[in-house]
């Protein structure tokens, strides 16, 4: 493998991010109820099920909704923030790739900011792997 192709396989993670941010939603269903995070601060929660002769036990959640507004708002900035640093490192690192002296400190000071963070293992193990094979690191 060459550096270039590693190149374009870490970029392509990066175009992955942005033509689906919404990858990071995650949603829980459980029996009476169902609970909803957008990766952010804050849950949406709901009684799920219930009607004529359930034994289904519901609850009520109930927050302020100029509280929920920011707490969201907040939530999502914050995913953004994290999503667009992410995509930004991803980017770096491929263009050190693909450059004719690639700056071997730099590529490995941003992987190693990437571990043990948010930032899924799938995506740190690949970039991991295909800096092994390319750059030695």
């Amino acid at each position: 493998m060459t550096s270039r192709e590693a190149a374009e396989i870490i970029r392509s993670m990066g175009a992955a991010l942005i033509a689906d941010p919404s990858q990071f939603h995650i949603s829980v269903n459980v029996v009476g109820q169902q609970v909803t995070s957008y990766g952010g601060t804050g849950l949406q929660v709901t009684a799920v099920g219930g009607g004529p002769g359930s034994t289904t036990v519901g609850q009520v959640v109930s927050v302020d909704g100029a509280q929920v507004t920011i707490n969201q708002q907040r939530g999502a900035q914050a995913v953004d923030q994290q999503l667009r640093a992410l995509i930004n490192s991803l980017n770096t690192i491929a263009s050190e790739l693909e450059s004719p002296a690639p700056n071997r400190g730099t590529i490995e000071r941003i992987y190693q900011s990437l571990l043990h963070t948010w930032v899924p293992g799938v995506i740190t193990s690949v970039i991991g792997n295909l800096l092994c094979r390319v750059a030695g690191l």
